[in-house]
């Protein structure tokens, strides 16, 4: 992913503007340090996972798209602000992983900056559309996102499933899923993903369909444009009544530990609702205004499907009703809460809400009993002292039972605690197994209790320690002991589900389904309380967190794609795809002569294959390069048929240093260093102009030249020119040669981060021009843009992917247009034009890959 950071690289010595190198000491090698390390004997099966969990690509993510933007050298100011009116202050980061010093300074976006942007583009959309785009119906079933009949289109490639996936009996997978709504029977069943938005299936979980890209045909209507989902939540009695809060709960203290005073969630624009099954949707307000915030959990009064109680990062919200008809979330309680569960029985109906202390506040459960307008403690002496986040458990039919799964405030495992009276004390669960060995308390924290047997429970945590690092599920027997209970039997029952679990719930009232919603998507055990296994059910749900992509060179239908926590996958026939390696996916290679030539970056790692990628067992394990960012850059010289040998140059970015292989990373022959302008610089974004000529950006807004002569490279500093310098300081997340200068000296460079608008920015070879489109017209949006592709055909058309849309300008950036045609909403991280098949692919990280035609 071009989202940074995992460490701190070693910092080069150098510091001349102008010089020549053959090595990170100055005499031909890299220091011992910054060698790449020959990997052998490294047996396939022992995937690595990053130690630091999710914190290892959450944090790069949150932080890359947040990286303040500040204008700089001889441009005083930005030329237009799209949304960021005012100029606030900026948010300093206790940790960063962009930049390790310490300095990093974040944009305090305002809460409503993504429900603003959205509308803002929806504005743009259609407006671009002529005629008006027309109304479709229904989509069918693998039909990604709604497409303009008689237009040029966006058209999904998958993945709607990874077979094989990195799970023990190697399951299919798919994208996170953080809640799962199930309708009596089995056979109806909503997932809502963390990155894709929300799909249905009508078959028990056999195949998936997507159901929020309808709004692609409605401009007047955002609530869709936030794919990132926390909860949902269904009326059990017609269950195309559909609640789903965006913005997810489950990342909020991963962001929090690290960051204050920025947005808790990620493009969280508040709760939306159907009527029909997910056909349609509408935003619902909240006071005060759930924008820029995250749900953990839901709640459907089933005795009036109107009333829902919410769990958010904002406070316990409840949905009343307005004058004329309409609906509001109005807030009960203050405070972060974390969840929210509804048990009824006879006349009596009971909600249950825990709140998760912050700092110094405590943590602690409350229960209502008319209908969430008033909340009480629900019993006395719930264990407060280094108490986290709870996640609560009940039986449907049971208001008097209650069961709260509490994590330690270092993201452990606290303890099990039971309430069989609303009036009486919590009582201890002993003997609880070590359902979160990755202290991951925070992201992964899930219970359900059996529907029949009050003392059979399942707890859900981060993962089990041992290669391919399946899930942590744990089926426990309870038995009354002394003053208290405790688990009398336990089994671990997840090792075929993927790791980091969000939700487990049972079929209503069904105690042979048992439901999992994790990281690799959704998972099925039809025998928990025996000797079942879960079996991954991701057929369709296509909402996997797209990286990277590497393409056949002459097979358009041969397709790489580094995956966030789902490895690397293949395919050769679209939307099917197969798992290849493991880890978390970056940078994808194919070699343009020999295509049997594969190159894949993971955690740390450059893994090669010589017999296409196609399996498992096709890879060795290469190269251990320092790990400076999260996903580092990999990037072979420009398709040139005329000089097959030029298919062999490939080149690594790891940190401050660049490693250069004649030989596809059979070796490493050369290597050189950028020079040192601040205490810490990493190397983001690479583009080779021609075999000797290497363009790349760095973290801190720096551009560089590499110019080889033999196995020498000199290195030449662009962004501050003396005429026509760049004038922002920030992340540079992509960069891109312009294929209209015969004398390759003229690159595109687009910039991550918030607040400035001048996003694209392009060099003729002697200085600097902002190429965002004229202010107050055909301009690109203030959100952070990922990546460019410039047409070597017609290089006047360049293409950049943002955190929101596809863009295209037809006249080098001087004026955009979004792209989007059939392409949902999701973030963009990479795009590619096919070398031979005139095919632009975009990676959208949570919703697969799509192309689209440029002839």
């Amino acid at each position: 992913m071009k989202k940074a950071k995992k460490g701190g690289a070693k910092k080069s010595t150098a510091s001349s503007k102008n010089f020549t190198n053959g090595g990170g000491n100055g005499k031909g090698r890299p220091s011992r340090a910054l060698r790449p390390v020959k990997l052998t004997g490294k047996k396939i099966e022992e995937f690595e996972r990053d130690e630091d969990g999710p914190l290892g690509w959450l944090l790069p993510t949150l932080e890359s798209a947040y990286t303040r933007l500040v204008p700089r050298g001889a441009v005083a100011a930005p030329p237009f602000e799209m949304t960021m009116a005012a100029e606030p202050a900026p948010v300093t980061i206790a940790v960063s992983s962009i930049q390790p010093d310490g300095a990093t300074v974040l944009e305090p976006a305002g809460p409503t900056v993504w429900r603003d942007i959205f509308l803002e583009y929806k504005r743009r959309k259609a407006a671009s559309v002529s005629p008006p785009t027309p109304t479709l119906a229904f989509p069918t079933i693998g039909m990604a996102a709604p497409f303009v009949p008689g237009a040029r289109n966006w058209q999904p490639l998958g993945p709607s499933v990874v077979l094989e996936g990195q799970t023990v009996g190697d399951q299919p997978v798919a994208g996170r899923v953080v809640g799962i709504a199930v309708a009596p029977g089995g056979n109806i069943l909503y997932a809502a993903s963390a990155n894709g938005g929300v799909f249905r299936s009508n078959d028990g979980g056999a195949t998936w369909r997507s159901m929020m890209d309808r709004f692609d045909l409605d401009p007047t209507n955002f609530a869709s444009a936030s794919l990132v989902c926390g909860a949902i939540a269904i009326d059990q009695a017609n269950p195309t009544r559909v609640y789903v809060g965006t913005g997810e709960g489950d990342t909020l203290q991963l962001f929090r530990q690290r960051i204050t005073g920025s947005l808790p969630a990620y493009r969280g624009v508040g709760p939306i609702m159907s009527d029909d099954g997910g056909a349609n949707w509408s935003p619902e307000p909240s006071t005060p205004d759930l924008a820029g915030e995250a749900f953990f959990a839901l709640a459907v009064d089933p005795r009036d499907r109107n009333n829902v109680i919410s769990a958010t990062t904002q406070g316990l919200y409840r949905r009343v009703p307005k004058p004329g008809g309409d609906f509001e979330w109005l807030r009960v309680r203050t405070g972060v809460h974390s969840s929210v569960v509804v048990t009824s029985s006879g006349a009596s109906t009971r909600f249950y809400c825990a709140e998760w202390g912050w700092n110094a506040g405590v943590s602690g459960v409350f229960y209502s009993d008319d209908g969430g307008a008033t909340w009480n403690p629900a019993g006395s002496g719930l264990p407060t002292t280094n108490a986290a986040r709870i996640s609560l458990g009940v039986q449907a039919n049971n208001p008097n039972l209650l069961y709260a799964f509490i994590s330690h405030t270092n993201g452990g495992l606290h303890g099990v605690y039971r309430l069989d009276n609303i009036s009486g004390g919590w009582k201890n669960v002993s003997n609880i197994p070590d359902v979160l060995p990755g202290k991951q308390g925070a992201y992964d924290l899930a219970i359900a209790v059996d529907p029949v047997d009050p003392d059979v429970i399942y707890l859900g945590g981060d993962r089990v320690g041992a290669p391919p690092f399946p899930a942590s599920i744990w089926r426990c027997m309870i038995k009354a002991a002394g003053a208290g209970f405790k688990v009398n039997n336990s089994a671990s029952i997840g090792t075929h589900a993927h790791a980091d679990v969000h939700v487990l719930v049972h079929t209503p009232g069904d105690p042979t389904e048992l439901w999992c919603g994790c990281d690799g998507g959704i998972f099925l055990n039809r025998n928990p309380r025996g000797t079942g296994e879960f079996a991954g059910q991701n057929n369709g749900l296509a909402c996997l967190c797209c990286n990277f992509v590497g393409q056949h060179p002459t097979d358009p239908h041969i397709l790489f794609t580094g995956l966030q926590d789902n490895g690397t996958a293949r395919t050769v026939a679209a939307p099917i795809w197969n798992h290849v390696w493991g880890g978390d996916g970056g940078y994808c290679v194919v070699n343009w002569v020999d295509p049997d030539l594969v190159l894949v970056f993971a955690n740390g790692k450059v893994y090669r294959s010589e017999s296409g990628g196609s399996s498992h067992n096709s890879w060795s394990a290469e190269w251990k390069f320092n790990w400076a960012t999260m996903t580092q850059p990999i990037v072979g010289a420009p398709f040139d048929p005329a000089n097959p040998a030029d298919a062999n140059i490939v080149a690594v970015a790891a940190g401050e240093v660049v490693f250069v292989s004649d030989d596809f990373a059979a070796s490493w022959s050369m290597n050189f260093s950028i020079p040192t302008g601040h205490p810490v610089d990493q190397i983001f974004a690479m583009a080779f102009a021609s075999p000797t000529r290497l363009f790349m950006g760095t973290t801190r807004g720096r551009v560089f030249r590499a110019d080889r002569a033999g196995n020498s490279w000199t290195v030449i500093q662009l962004d501050n020119v003396a005429v026509g310098p760049i004038g922002l300081d920030g992340l540079i997340s992509d960069i891109a040669v312009d294929w209209a200068d015969a004398t390759r000296s003229s690159v595109y460079l687009a910039f991550g981060g918030m607040g400035d608008g001048r996003r694209i920015w392009w060099f003729d070879g002697a200085k600097w021009e902002v190429r965002s489109g004229p202010a107050g017209g055909n301009n690109l949006l203030n959100v952070e843009h990922n990546a460019l592709a410039v047409d070597p055909a017609a290089p006047s058309n360049v293409y950049a992917g943002a955190d929101i849309g596809v863009w295209h300008s037809a006249d080098g950036g001087r004026n955009w247009a979004p792209m989007q045609n059939g392409l949902p909403d999701a973030p963009i991280f990479d795009l590619q034009i096919h070398p031979t098949q005139r095919l632009l692919r975009a990676a959208t990280h949570g919703r697969g890959v799509f192309e689209i035609a440029l002839d």
